[in-house]
């Protein structure tokens, strides 16, 4: 979050503002990396896939999926009580059956291959331990299901977090000073690229696992398990 050490838990405000004040605007950011990463080419095919969202926060972007992807089985994961419980009720009042728990990306309650697809938005940059976060969505993971983690880098510019700011689609007479607040409370204590790559390696992923998004100051983790 902007106000508190990264890999900190969200405390109750932080949570809220995340919620109602930033997450449906991060949902323009989810559709154009989903785009980006061409998963929308993945989640369109019409067969059940089980689908893991860690870090899901208010369930916003699993209830859009689900709207889009009616066949996709979704399951949220979220550290902070306060969002999975907003979670339930939001897709409760969509008549959506999604699951929601309370979980450490860190140390997932689920079997080994669980799961077709492992998606991350957002979430990374949060985890104490990005090894084992990265080493759980692995395991997790059903052979020839697909891994997609994108979040925050430092290695990001001003331009790209200013970009970011655009595709988000907040008001664009705050886009310089809320870009440069977000540069320096997010993006500037977040993990280097470089961080990634070496986790990639560590886990023996193909190279290219780990890229840069263009135009964009976020770093895309995606591989396929063999």
């Amino acid at each position: 979050m902007l106000f508190s050490n990264l890999t900190q838990k969200y405390s109750s405000p932080e949570a809220w503002v995340h919620d109602y004040l930033i997450a449906d605007r991060a949902l323009n950011l989810h559709a154009y990396i989903l785009e980006h990463s061409k998963l929308t080419d993945v989640l369109a095919i019409k067969k059940e896939r089980w689908m893991l969202d860690v870090g899901c926060g208010g369930g916003q972007s699993a209830i859009r999926l689900k709207e889009i992807y009616p066949h996709l089985k979704l399951v949220g994961i979220d550290l902070s009580t306060a969002q999975i419980a907003r979670a339930r009720q939001r897709a409760q009042r969509r008549g959506f059956e999604l699951k929601f728990e309370v979980a450490d990306a860190q140390s997932l309650p689920f079997p080994d291959s669980s799961f077709d697809i492992v998606y991350s938005f957002g979430s990374a940059k949060h985890w104490l331990d990005p090894l084992k976060g990265f080493s759980e969505c692995w395991r997790v993971l059903k052979s020839g299901g697909e891994l997609l983690v994108t979040d925050a880098t430092s290695d990001a510019t001003l331009e790209q977090v200013e970009n970011f700011y655009a595709i988000s689609g907040f008001p664009s007479l705050l886009k310089k000073p809320l870009a440069a607040i977000l540069y320096q409370r997010m993006f500037r204590p977040a993990r280097s690229i470089e961080t990634y790559q070496q986790i990639a390696a560590q886990l023996q992923m193909p190279p290219g696992t780990v890229s840069q998004l263009p135009s964009m100051p976020a770093f895309l983790f995606r591989t396929q398990k063999p």
